[in-house]
């Protein structure tokens, strides 16, 4: 679909989708009535004189903490379309990144749920002048000596002025519209500068391969506060007229289902993780109980036949109406990729970062190449800087209208991710084939080098391994000269095959050994010689992630091999 704007500004595509969709159903929680596009910008408009009234400036920066709702999407447009800025903050982010991430962009104002609201109780945050209660759209009222006592007031829509856009205040595309903080890997975030040209390009190159329509309707489950589903799971759905429905605190695996069956959604944005527990959970365990069909699973025709029976009752436990997925933030594990082509489910992947506003790539829908994630949307450069003369394997950097314009108060690692011609350096390695789809082989940072110099990519290693059942999460890295891995199991898998209550701690131990050199054995013969594993070590509880689900491998690798 193709969107045309005057100007690439929040505020422009917000006035379009208001006028071009105003009585259409724009958002709602799940099971909830769903409010217009009319009611959000009434919604919007009335919150935004309120902060002019409260005193806010195009320029001051505005936090939001909360988890997904109406109410966050209300907050956002309110903050952008006058001009201030939008400083989205991950629910999981530890207290002192919030008030590290508050003092720092300097916020005048938050809104944040009640469920996060001790974060920034008698917090030192001098600038913090307002709080509002992103539950209910008010005041709060404060007792904490930093903040000072707080009047409590409600929306005033009855006067028609206060209802208008005229009379406020207008970004321009150059204008910063949001800061948003990263949770890297390594223990530090910085705070990423996108302007209004920034975000909007994505969503209007984006749209392009993107093959949504205003019939669809969005389930949302990652967080707002992320880049990937702020511009890909709000702003990209409400700019072709495609309603958003939310859930309604954490997505744990039996309420997303619970979500799908009742709000029937078309379009599902979400981390290969969710498919991959689906698939490893409820579809693997019923095929391979079944001597038969296990067997049968085995043989690549009829394990289509089998793929296309799952997904068929797959797809009526997700609703019924799933016209696809889109997957971003990881690659996807190539069994689950194959199920996924078999069973006829539509899918794509993509690829891209929160400096990148952050959509770089698209697998096109219908022509999916498996293991890559796809080509450049429209716009969008990118080349591979350093390859290796075999493998083509070298360092991804991009350019275009959406990349960010640095670091907040960081010129330093502001100058330091980019190149000296002004392209962006992701830190990822990978290639391009003749067709220009792009293949991700891991973090630069991440490369192992080998006994003769071959460069080994632990996240290769990792997504071959994860196929077994028996493995849950993995770290691999070198140690001594040799390749090892930090496990941990699938506990429910393992007890209903190995039936480890009927044993004691010893016998238990020993079975996890033996099983876990069985794996070794099986799935390193499927790598070249230098790639393969010496050990599997149990690690006994989930490995430590990032908000956005990514593993602190840092916390795993001994400090002498980091």
């Amino acid at each position: 679909m193709i969107v045309e704007l005057s100007e690439p500004t929040i505020r422009q595509l917000f006035e379009r989708s208001l006028s071009l969709f105003s009585q259409r159903d724009a958002l709602s929680f799940v099971g909830e009535s769903p409010m217009t596009y009319h009611t959000l910008g009434m919604e919007v408009i009335a919150l935004s004189r309120q902060l002019l009234d409260m005193g806010i400036h195009p320029g001051d920066r505005i936090a939001i903490l909360g988890s997904n709702s109406p109410n966050w999407v209300i907050a956002y447009f309110s903050v952008t379309i006058i001009n201030a800025v939008a400083v989205p903050i991950l629910p999981g982010f530890p207290e002192g990144d919030v008030h590290h991430i508050l003092r720092e962009s300097e916020c005048k104002a938050i809104f944040v749920s009640e469920k996060y609201h001790t974060m920034i109780e008698d917090a030192p945050l001098p600038d913090l002048k307002n709080v509002i209660s992103l539950d209910e759209l008010t005041l709060s009222k404060q007792k904490s000596k930093s903040l000072g006592k707080k009047v409590r007031f409600m929306l005033n829509k009855s006067r028609k002025d206060r209802l208008s856009l005229e009379a406020l205040p207008k970004p321009a595309a150059k204008d910063l519209a949001v800061i948003i903080y990263t949770s890297g890997t390594t223990g530090f975030s910085k705070g990423v500068i996108l302007t209004h040209q920034n975000i909007i390009s994505n969503v209007i190159n984006g749209v392009e391969k993107f093959p949504i329509v205003k019939e669809d309707k969005f389930l949302s489950i990652l967080p707002l506060s992320h880049t990937f589903e702020a511009t890909g799971g709000m702003l990209c759905p409400l700019s072709v007229g495609a309603s958003i429905v939310y859930m309604d605190g954490l997505p744990t695996p039996q309420k997303l289902l619970n979500a799908m069956q009742t709000a029937h959604p078309t379009a599902v944005l979400t981390v290969p993780l969710v498919v991959d527990k689906i698939y490893r959970r409820r579809i693997l365990p019923k095929i391979q109980k079944n001597p038969v069909t296990g067997a049968l699973y085995k043989i690549p025709v009829t394990r289509k036949i089998l793929h296309k029976a799952a997904g068929r009752k797959l797809i009526q436990t997700l609703g019924g109406q799933l016209r696809f997925f889109m997957f971003g933030g990881a690659a996807l594990n190539e069994d689950v990729e194959i199920f996924l082509r078999d069973a006829g489910i539509s899918y794509s992947t993509g690829y891209g970062m929160t400096e990148t506003s952050p959509i770089l790539t698209i697998n096109p829908f219908g022509r999916v190449r498996m293991g890559s994630c796809g080509q450049a949307i429209p716009n969008v450069d990118i080349r591979i800087d350093n390859p290796h003369p075999e493998t083509g394997i070298g360092e991804i950097v991009v350019t275009g209208p959406n990349i960010m314009q640095g670091y907040y108060n960081n010129p330093e690692a502001t100058r330091s991710i980019f190149t000296e011609d002004g392209w962006l350096k992701t830190g990822d390695l990978g290639f391009l084939d003749n067709e220009r789809y792009l293949y991700i082989k891991g973090r630069s940072k991440n490369v192992i080098v080998g006994p003769s110099g071959e460069n080994i990519y632990p996240e290769i290693i990792e997504q071959l391994f994860l196929k077994s059942p028996v493995i849950q999460e993995i770290v691999v890295y070198q140690d001594n000269n040799q390749l090892v891995a930090k496990v941990y199991l699938e506990k429910d898998y393992m007890e209903s095959a190995y039936h480890f209550t009927s044993m004691t701690e010893s016998e238990m131990q020993n079975k996890k050994l033996e099983i876990l050199e069985l794996v070794r054995h099986e799935y390193n013969d499927r790598l070249p010689v230098f790639s393969r594993l010496s050990v599997l070590i149990e690690y006994p509880e989930p490995f430590e992630k990032t908000p956005t689900n990514k593993v602190k491998r840092y916390l795993y690798i001994p400090e002498t091999r980091k």
